[in-house]
């Protein structure tokens, strides 16, 4: 008898672990409550603007995938990277993104609608489309993110057909096309200097 009910116990278990897996959070979710997140940090009278933006870098911060973004700006030109290279690279990347990504957001996201169109599966990851509505305009914003853990995060953002990302990789490119790695990591770490 005692057998049984340990074999119940067990089985109620490992069901209950299959379904909070199957329950995980969706990528339309996971956009959607970053977006609310954020609007609500906007619209919060609560909070300055220096507040603000503390609070949504944080979000930001824990929401994308920064190895992965620096990786792909750099394209093929990772490759040949020391370890060293690519970890000052990844974390100087990942302070400009974030820098920039926070003041875009506290300059663009503050009431507008969002409409969640559609979600769909590309390779491991996922795209959620959806459209930022104003009064006079209606932007197209899609989110790509790959799975990690339970969740998702980020690895690029396209605004009305332009990926970041892909804007990153075309100016680094340029860059090292008429200089060097070295010239453009100098040139970023300028850059976190004049932030700071």
């Amino acid at each position: 008898m005692k057998n049984k009910f340990r074999i119940m116990i067990l089985s109620m278990a490992v069901l209950g672990l299959l379904v909070s897996a199957a329950m995980a959070e969706t990528p339309t979710a996971f956009v959607k409550g970053l977006l609310d997140q954020v609007i609500a940090l906007q619209n919060n009278p609560s909070l300055d603007k220096a507040a603000r933006a503390r609070a949504i870098r944080q979000i930001i911060q824990r929401s994308f995938d920064f190895n992965l973004m620096a990786q792909n700006s750099l394209g093929s030109a990772y490759g040949r990277l020391s370890a060293g290279q690519r970890q000052e690279f990844a974390s100087t990347f990942t302070y400009l993104f974030q820098d920039s990504y926070t003041r875009m957001v506290l300059e663009f996201l503050k009431k507008e609608t969002i409409k969640y169109d559609q979600e769909r599966k590309e390779g491991r990851g996922a795209r959620v489309n959806t459209q930022m509505v104003r009064t006079n305009e209606t932007i197209p914003v899609d989110y790509l993110m790959r799975p990690q853990g339970q969740g998702w995060l980020l690895y690029d953002v396209v605004v009305d057909g332009v990926s970041i990302l892909d804007n990153y990789e075309r100016q680094f490119a340029q860059v090292m096309r008429t200089n060097s790695f070295e010239f453009l990591l100098n040139r970023m770490k300028t850059q976190v200097k004049a932030l700071q």
